[in-house]
């Protein structure tokens, strides 16, 4: 920015002016911090002769340093003490902004995530860590912890300021199965903001102890993988004291060496205050929250601050934005626009201290998230064996809106309602999709025997609350085609919430009715696999088998409809992998086929079966074999394997799930002119059109059946049908250029090209019009 011959931008000049300053920091990015020839800021110069409400807006900006020193060492505090008028009012803009951050340091809180099987010893473990908290117990003191609930329903926090830990909030996790899933959703939550230190509690004496460490670490990293800043993790073996005979040993020296490489740990009982090993592990937990702490990147400016002192001054744990806004302001500034106090409400929810909830028409904050994870969460997915426990889903994972209410009459319907599919535990219903479901049946059912009144309610979908097994007739399904993606690590599985998430995701994507065709799609849930037929031909099985090792996915069509399925499978398959991707990053995975003979069905362990590695079929097709060989005498040929499809057009093959092949398999100099497509757009249109009509005499009457194989969605199609009153030079027309605009994610699915469009070609049977695209337009010695 343009200074004068002092050094001296415009801002200095306007330190008189707050719209003017307001103007030059939040539209021209003035630096309030930059410095003249004598080491002056615009913030020396506010604080040496502005007006009070110019020093108050530079502080909350959080951007200026009240003790830099100019080339005199001089700072803005010292000025303001010797201004020549307005002093005082000026130095106690001062201290009101020093007493808030010292009374809210909201930025030194870290998250401490308390994890383990029931009956691990996590609650006692918690009860020390707040037991200690103020210091008036000696930590090396042997002395029992009294007054533990042997069982945590739900989540339990609580905000600390510990003597030895600093400030954190720590989560006690309730170690029961049903938990699980809401489990995930909650610490993916806490960790967008930071990073956290996760402490495993691992009973010993657990004939299942090593078993159970294997599983809380794949979940634990899984999150801490997604996390955006690093996480800690520390593993507390409990009940040492008590080993008593070899297996325990040996167990023991299992785990150490388990985690030895991995993370520290630390073998103590943690039923006592003191006792051996705890001072060390306080020693090391308060290192990891003080790293987490250096390395957080945090940088809240003070409106942050006095938004949260603001907050807690409240009663009300649950406020709407408007609550907010026209709360009292004689003790805090707080910006006047409602899209800054949502900018500071996102920070301050970065923290974890608060959430935010926001809807189509209404914000919420939720002062205590506490409150909500305890209650809500608590006592919605608690076990039966709980006192908590309400029957509420009964074992269809349906949740009436009367329902919700009965249970949470205190608590804003659509605030709880945002704030479970904000986690992604549900989805909202509607009920002609209930009926399309083996759900309905259930539902009757529970209505018959429990006089409950469903209809015209508003309801949600909970797959974690979904007991039903597998209904005996899925069993009589004949697949054509079988995928799955395994785990490589015998110690690594898919945690429940990957399904319940990836159900989610595919009834409401691929799986619900649309308007016009409410009759044609039936879907069925079970409490580890759906399955739904289209309408369109095809069926598709998507299930968690092999101890939860294995995501399989099985399709079957009618006669005629193998490119619906080839089709469907690219998404499915795409679907499964960006849903891997976002949930368990961690986990080590391999993608198989399952050979076409070997598909009856249930396939409960998928390896057990004749499989290819999708690496191996992929670069066989990309180095045109016509064979893969799995032994050395065995071979299987590419067209037994993927028999429905063409191979010809690999960018866009079905069990690339719409990825860059170069994601999956490494590519040889020697191939990749091969998969040099030559792309197309929307400018493309006229030569594309002439192409197949003019010159090849294209009839217009395939439109559908053609853009149905190059990836456009069927809704589309019968828009176009029926915007165009089924003139087909319109409608084909109108289709050739949805395509080439690259709709319904076709260029997720390798893009429009020459290639895609002969093989689309060639499924729809006009192979000679594809032979001379080929040869004319994707021979790379042409």
């Amino acid at each position: 920015m343009t200074t004068n011959n002092r050094g001296e931008t415009v801002l200095y000049c306007a330190v008189k002016h707050i719209d003017v300053v307001k103007y030059l920091i939040n539209e021209r990015n003035c630096d309030i911090m930059a410095t003249d020839i004598l080491g002056y800021t615009p913030f020396h110069c506010a604080a040496d002769w502005g007006t009070p409400e110019v020093v108050e807006y530079f502080l909350s900006t959080d951007n200026c340093d009240p003790l830099a020193k100019d080339n005199e060492g001089r700072t803005p505090l010292q000025l303001a003490k010797n201004r020549g008028y307005n002093s005082y009012a000026v130095i106690a803009i001062f201290k009101k902004f020093g007493d808030i951050k010292i009374s809210h340091p909201i930025d030194s809180y870290v998250s401490v995530l308390l994890v383990g099987n029931p009956v691990a010893g996590k609650s006692t473990l918690s009860h020390v860590i707040n037991d200690t908290a103020t210091g008036s117990i000696v930590l090396g003191s042997i002395r029992n912890v009294g007054g533990v609930v042997p069982c945590t329903a739900g989540i339990i926090p609580y905000k600390l300021q510990h003597r030895t830990l600093g400030n954190i909030i720590l989560h006690d996790f309730a170690g029961h199965s049903e938990y699980y899933s809401s489990h995930s959703a909650v610490i993916e939550n806490l960790l967008q903001g930071s990073g956290g230190v996760f402490l495993i509690v691992v009973n010993i004496l657990e004939r299942e102890a090593v078993k159970q460490l294997h599983q809380w670490l794949t979940v634990v990293r899984n999150e801490a993988q997604k996390a955006l800043n690093e996480c800690h993790v520390i593993v507390i073996v409990s009940h040492v004291d008590e080993i008593s005979n070899p297996v325990e040993r040996r167990r023991r020296e299992e785990i150490q060496e388990i985690i030895s490489e991995r993370c520290d740990s630390f073998f103590l009982d943690c039923r006592k205050l003191g006792g051996s090993g705890v001072d060390s592990f306080f020693n090391k937990l308060s290192s990891a929250c003080e790293s987490i702490r250096s390395t957080s990147g945090r940088n809240l400016s003070l409106y942050c601050h006095m938004m949260y002192g603001l907050l807690e001054e409240r009663k009300e744990n649950i406020l709407t934005l408007s609550d907010v806004m026209s709360a009292g302001k004689d003790n805090y500034v707080v910006p006047d626009k409602r899209e800054e106090v949502l900018d500071v409400l996102y920070s301050l929810q970065s923290t974890g201290l608060i959430s935010v909830l926001k809807s189509k028409d209404k914000v919420w904050v939720v002062v205590n998230k506490g409150i909500l994870l305890t209650e809500v969460n608590g006592i919605l997915f608690a076990p039966k064996t709980f006192k908590e426990h309400v029957d509420i889903a009964s074992n269809t994972g349906i949740v009436s809106m009367s329902g919700l209410n009965r249970l949470f009459p205190k608590y804003d319907p659509d605030m709880l309602i945002c704030f479970l599919k904000n986690m992604e535990l549900c989805q909202e219903l509607d009920p002609s999709f209930l009926r399309m479901t083996n759900l309905h049946q259930l539902a009757v059912g529970e209505e018959e025997e429990g006089g409950r009144e469903r209809r015209g309610e508003r309801l949600l979908f909970f797959p974690c609350l979904l007991s039903t097994d597998r209904p005996d007739e899925m069993t009589s399904e004949v697949y054509q085609f079988g995928w799955c993606l395994q785990c490589t690590s015998k110690h690594h599985f898919f945690p429940p919430r990957y399904f319940h998430v990836l159900s989610l995701h595919l009834a409401y994507k691929m799986a619900l009715p649309q308007e016009d065709d409410k009759l044609n799609r039936y879907c069925t849930f079970w409490k580890n696999g759906l399955y739904w037929f289209n309408g369109h031909g095809v069926g598709s099985l998507v299930e968690i088998v092999d101890e939860s090792q294995c995501v399989l996915v099985m399709m079957s069509c009618e006669k005629g409809y193998s490119d619906n399925m080839v089709s469907l499978r690219r998404d499915v398959i795409g679907e499964v992998m960006s849903v891997y991707k976002e949930s368990c990053p961690s986990l080590e995975v391999k993608e198989l086929v399952i050979d076409p003979k070997e598909l009856a069905y249930p396939v409960n362990t998928p390896r057990e079966r004749t499989v290819y590695s999708v690496k191996a079929v992929l670069s066989a097709v990309v180095e045109q074999r016509p064979f893969l060989v799995t032994t050395g005498t065995r071979r299987t040929e590419l067209k037994e394997i993927l028999p429905d499809e063409s191979l010809s057009n690999i960018s866009n093959l079905s069990l690339l799930g719409g990825r860059d092949i170069k994601e999956v398999i490494e590519i040889t100099e020697e191939f990749k002119t091969q998969l040099t497509l030559i792309k197309l757009d929307i400018k493309d249109l006229d030569t594309v059109i002439i192409v197949l009509t003019s010159d090849q005499h294209l009839p217009c009457a395939v439109w559908r059946r053609l853009g149905l194989q190059l990836g456009l969605y069927d809704d589309r199609l019968m828009t176009i049908d029926t915007d165009y009153r089924g003139q087909s030079v319109e409608c084909f027309h109108a289709c050739m250029s949805a395509w080439l605009r690259g709709e319904d994610k076709v260029r997720e699915k390798g893009g429009p090209s020459w290639s895609s469009l002969a093989t689309a070609l060639d499924t729809i049977g006009e192979k000679f019009i594809a032979s001379y695209i080929r040869d004319k337009y994707c021979n790379p010695s042409s």
